[in-house]
């Protein structure tokens, strides 16, 4: 997905000389096409992110259309109040990117894991939230948000897993990756937990729905569910705040009012990492680590 997201950059800064990527001192491999070919519209703001959001606003005041790229525990967690008044009050055309998400960065600890990216973000008026899988997701997602004018955010968790997708994808609407005619139980997922769920629900023959984009929550979802006895969203977030609770937030609205299967949710449990290790090893203090995931599902679907 890096590699993607870097020729997003690069292109859209050829085809827009009012376009600047913002960064808070990190990322630089990721920048280094961007800096070689447009070095004019990257700034390196330094290890100084609130203050990157204000300058990130002000750029878009006068006409400016500023990415903001820095770590999820920083972006946007770290800089919320600036993300809130800044950019949301006056609903500004600011692209956040908050790259390693969940618990990518599994060997530095709680302070650069992020589990409440999407719960701090999601009450924000007029912020459109994103968690790509892949990089056919990732484009969609980015081009959407290019094009809604709009404050967005765009969740990157471990982008290295396997892509979900074979070809472009026109829209971010919820869409299934896998649906056996038969399948009676769905998994549900976004970001970095779609590819370990397709993989599952392919060797235990059930159905698999990717939602990237989680705000504005798009309620065609529900008439996706209709067929299935029972639904398990599966995300490396918080159990409070993310895509399960956004399905049963959307779920109660009167204008919904829609009645949905059995709903389970498997996710970061409500605790820090103590200890360091690699990636599936802090996925499995919360048992989402692939081998887990899978006996987990398989006994919910079973039962």
């Amino acid at each position: 997905m890096r590699e993607v997201l870097s020729q997003l950059l690069v292109r859209s800064a050829a085809e827009d000389p009012d376009f600047v990527v913002l960064s808070g001192d990190h990322g630089y491999a990721l920048f280094d096409a961007l800096r070689r070919e447009r070095p004019a519209q990257f700034i390196n703001v330094g290890v100084a992110e609130q203050a990157m959001v204000g300058t990130a606003a002000g750029l878009a005041r006068v006409g400016f259309k500023p990415v903001v790229y820095g770590l999820a525990a920083f972006v946007p967690v770290r800089v919320l109040e600036q993300i809130k008044l800044d950019v949301c009050f006056s609903h500004l055309p600011v692209i956040f990117l908050g790259d390693g998400a969940g618990l990518v960065y599994s060997t530095l600890g709680a302070s650069h894991q992020c589990a409440e990216d999407l719960a701090c973000l999601r009450p924000l008026p007029g912020i459109r939230i994103y968690s790509p899988c892949d990089a056919p997701e990732l484009a969609a997602c980015y081009q959407e948000a290019r094009a809604s004018g709009a404050p967005c955010y765009i969740r990157i968790g471990k982008s290295d897993r396997p892509p979900v997708h074979e070809r472009p994808l026109a829209d971010t609407a919820p869409h299934f990756v896998r649906r056996p005619s038969d399948a009676e139980h769905c998994l549900i997922a976004h970001g970095s937990m779609v590819e370990p769920c397709a993989r599952i629900a392919a060797e235990l023959g059930l159905a698999c729905l990717s939602v990237p984009r989680l705000k504005p929550f798009d309620a065609s979802l529900f008439a996706s569910l209709r067929s299935f006895r029972q639904a398990v969203v599966v995300e490396e977030h918080s159990a409070v705040g993310g895509l399960a609770s956004a399905i049963m937030d959307a779920s109660v609205r009167p204008e919904n009012a829609v009645a949905l299967p059995r709903l389970r949710a498997l996710s970061l449990d409500e605790k820090f990492s103590k200890l360091c290790g690699s990636y599936q090893f802090a996925l499995s203090e919360h048992g989402l680590d692939d081998a887990r995931l899978k006996s987990r599902i398989h006994d919910l679907v079973r039962a």
